[in-house]
């Protein structure tokens, strides 16, 4: 004779033997609420675990990283630092600072990235909130005076941090809101060194421009300052409260003076500019 096979004890009959269908009220519910307990418990100290921390494996610069194990290079959340020198591109101000900053407190440590609605940039990059243990790294770069803060609608969870973090670091006056005349560019910045009448030539590009700000013109949606006929600087108002914290108003500080601006050159309407949101960005020479 055959032997019938044996039959394998599911985890719904291992149920019904125990009894628990013959009174379901009374029987099942309290294992099920047991279960959703544990799995709870469970999913919670999985989250809390190494399994879900990413290794940094290099700092690009004050707000970038990459990531191992993740092809897109992750952009800090709500902030903005100083653009650090590169081969094709001039540096700014304390660009160093901030990306030391960011490699002391990153570089090679385990990190939690915490996304907000808008999950990448127009770049690829990932864009995250940062944390090392109970630090969260975006806050901690503005509080230390070494990135503005740069709120972009949807991603807002952390703004009111951000922000308050940054009032902090104005009050304390560090880093770019400390004192204008130690905003000193790196020295090789002179590689890239244009006149205003070249800038059309640099649409998409880092430069730096020395020109003689000529004239003026505002509206309560910017502020442009021409350079010498070929160049419009561009300050919009959401940054405005960037150079009055310096006791600067534009439009009188800089109208008649040579300066030194660095950014990136864009065409509107068949006229070459560059955005500026700080005092950083642009400097006067006389």
């Amino acid at each position: 004779m055959i032997p019938k096979p044996s039959k394998k004890l599911t985890f719904l009959g291992l149920l019904k033997k125990l009894g628990y269908f013959k009174k379901p009220t009374k029987g099942i519910f309290p294992l099920l609420i047991l279960i959703l307990v544990l799995l709870s418990i469970y999913f919670r100290s999985e989250l809390s675990s190494d399994s879900n921390k990413y290794t940094v494996s290099e700092v690009i610069d004050g707000d970038t990283v990459t990531i191992k194990g993740i092809d897109a290079s992750v952009r800090y959340l709500g902030i903005d630092t100083p653009e650090i020198l590169t081969e094709d591109s001039p540096g700014d101000p304390l660009a160093e600072k901030a990306s030391d900053l960011n490699r002391r407190i990153v570089n090679g440590k385990k990190v939690r990235l915490e996304f907000d609605k808008q999950k990448y940039d127009d770049y690829g990059r990932l864009l995250a909130n940062v944390f090392v243990d109970n630090t969260f790294v975006n806050e901690e770069i503005v509080r230390s005076g070494l990135a503005r803060a740069l709120i972009i609608k949807p991603n807002e969870k952390y703004a009111s941090r951000i922000l308050e973090a940054e009032k902090q670091a104005k009050g304390e006056r560090k880093g770019i809101w400390g004192n204008l005349s130690e905003f000193n560019p790196p020295p090789e910045n002179k590689r890239f060194l244009i006149k205003p009448s070249q800038a059309s030539r640099y649409v998409g590009e880092r430069v730096v421009v020395r020109g003689k700000i000529t004239d003026f013109r505002k509206s309560n949606k910017v502020l442009v300052l021409n350079m010498e006929g070929d160049l419009d600087l561009v300050i919009f108002p959401n940054s405005w409260d960037n150079f009055s914290f310096f006791g600067i108003i534009p439009e009188k500080y800089y109208v008649g003076e040579p300066v030194e601006v660095i950014g990136r050159v864009k065409m509107y309407k068949g006229t070459p500019e560059i955005i500026i949101s700080h005092p950083i960005s642009i400097r006067s020479l006389s």
